[in-house]
């Protein structure tokens, strides 16, 4: 005799049990997409500073120009102060 025919499917899908599965479920789901929406960022962030230094080099800035340029970038992002402002 199979071991699935052996299960009590009624008593496995008793409502109780599914909200304890659907709600562990979810909030697996959940903290899954923040990991990866994190890690994303934080892969965009290095390429984006990537891109500004491999430019910052074609024009030809000095490595003390573009290292006080990314480390300014940084500190206005620790401080919560956006990094790009509209001064025209």
């Amino acid at each position: 005799m199979s071991l699935l025919a052996e299960i009590d499917w009624n008593r496995m899908f008793r409502p109780e049990i599914m909200v304890f599965v659907c709600v562990f479920g979810m909030i697996t789901i959940i903290a899954v997409a923040g990991i990866v929406c994190g890690i994303w960022h934080s892969v965009e962030k290095t390429r984006a500073e990537a891109r500004l230094k491999r430019e910052m080099v074609a024009k030809g800035y000095h490595a003390d120009e573009i290292e006080r340029v990314v480390r300014a970038t940084t500190r206005e992002e620790r401080e919560g102060e956006s990094p790009i402002t509209n001064d025209q």
